[in-house]
């Protein structure tokens, strides 16, 4: 070994041996580390004037224009808002939302007038109790249809995030608080 090398080599020895350390396991940073950070870097930017001479300082924002909005639909969205139009998806969404709060709202209200009929004589309570399968039959007829405008009208809609969900019979009645409809009788 020449003289050059002996340093390098003293070095080398001397120094901690990285293989041997044991690495720390670094965890991911969970959603409220990460806003946490970003919150305490702004707030030290703002203390340090970060944001001071910013272009377009005190006036007023330009909420007339969309920076995320494509070119080629800015001219067609304009005509539709100066002409207080709206797509037809959002008139169909908005439809259909009506009458499936229309379908929950009867039904509700015939669950009701359902109960309340417990304390009647036995005779009226077998019609109520027909009277309530047939309701239960029409609404489950309804919600076939219902389900299929939702699919027609999911396909048709340019953003998942507003797509609708299928109606099932069970889980409706579950929200209302009556039996399944299977066939049992509600009193």
């Amino acid at each position: 070994m020449s003289e050059q090398d002996k340093p390098r080599a003293i070095k080398k020895a001397s120094s901690p041996n990285v293989e041997n350390v044991p690495r720390r396991r670094v965890r991911p940073r969970g959603l409220n580390e990460w806003q946490d950070l970003i919150t305490e870097q702004l707030d030290e930017a703002a203390a340090n004037g970060a944001f001071e001479n910013l272009p377009g300082k005190g006036q007023p924002l330009r909420l007339d224009q969309f920076p995320n909005e494509p070119d080629e639909m800015r001219m067609a969205n304009k005509l539709l808002k100066d002409n207080n139009l709206t797509p037809t998806w959002i008139g169909d969404r908005k439809a259909l939302l009506a009458e499936i709060e229309l379908l929950r709202t009867e039904m509700k209200r015939r669950w009701e007038l359902t109960c309340a009929g417990v304390e009647a004589p036995e005779s009226e309570r077998d019609a109520l109790t027909r009277s309530w399968r047939r309701s239960v039959t029409d609404w489950d007829a309804r919600i076939v249809e219902l389900n299929r405008r939702i699919v027609s009208l999911n396909i048709s809609l340019p953003i998942w995030r507003m797509e609708l969900h299928r109606l099932r019979l069970d889980e409706e009645l579950a929200r209302i608080g009556a039996p399944n409809g299977d066939g049992e009788s509600p009193l």
